[in-house]
């Protein structure tokens, strides 16, 4: 005859906390100058940290804590002035076990490796934030293209600089021309004008490229295009189109 063994909901947490890792990202974080940038981090299995102290660090830093959260709040007594209002976690999201941080208006000086730490379950985790400074370079001239061909857009960050984990934007006028965001396009935000016809380079993203390539061309996609960062610079480009029978030019309204 068996036994049946019971566990209480405290101890079966217990054992799962045991049992869980704390994941941080394994592939550098990028963020350009401006930027606000998400440092992932999460419990897997995921488990409740709503009640642990959650710590954020950063190597050679003093004060050294980005972020301590502790019964529930952030204590500023503790924190790095030079953090003072440019951090956050998702409080919202710790029953799930997600202590990912997101820094606001990043510096160069934010570029190292930062520490994310569970002290009472003894847990952490490494996350590799790279912060660059380049300048967005469209092209000098107009980008000349027959009505109903396709065209490339020409776009790209000097110095090269990996933008795979960025967000880009091409617009015309209000309109959202094309959008990728956490790692790939975002077609819901996308202009309905433009679903269907626009798309990046993924193997060319890692060197900085951002050019757009634009199929089946109307009279109505001339004008000036940005391509551009949110909360960052931006270039602009000025498509031409050419008709069968003679060049027409469209400015912006």
């Amino acid at each position: 005859m068996y036994n049946k063994v019971f566990l209480s909901p405290v101890c079966s947490s217990v054992l799962l906390a045991a049992q869980t890792q704390l994941i941080g990202s394994h592939q550098p974080i990028v963020a350009l100058v401006g930027d606000d940038v998400l440092l992932p981090c999460h419990l897997e299995p995921a488990v409740s940290v709503t009640y642990e102290t959650v710590v954020w660090t950063k190597a050679g830093l003093e004060p050294k804590y980005i972020y301590y959260h502790q019964d529930g709040r952030l204590l500023f007594e503790k924190q790095n002035p030079s953090y003072f209002l440019r951090t956050r976690l998702f409080r919202d999201e710790m029953p799930s076990g997600n202590v990912s941080m997101k820094i606001f208006k990043v510096k160069l000086s934010d570029a190292a490796t930062y520490k994310c730490s569970l002290p009472a379950m003894k847990k952490e985790a490494d996350v590799e934030l790279i912060v660059g400074q380049s300048d967005v370079i469209g092209s000098d001239q107009p980008v000349k293209v027959l009505v109903s061909d396709d065209i490339i857009l020409p776009c790209h960050l000097e110095p090269p600089l990996d933008v795979t984990t960025l967000s880009v934007e091409w617009r015309r006028g209000p309109a959202l021309v094309h959008v990728y965001r956490n790692r790939r396009d975002d077609p819901v935000s996308q202009d309905q004008n433009f679903k269907g016809r626009t798309s990046l380079f993924p193997d060319e993203m890692t060197r900085g490229n951002i050019s757009l390539k634009l199929t089946n061309v109307t009279e109505q996609d001339a004008g000036n295009t940005p391509a551009l960062f949110p909360n960052c610079t931006e270039a602009l480009l000025h498509l031409l189109l050419v008709s069968t029978d003679k060049l027409k030019q469209f400015e912006m309204q």
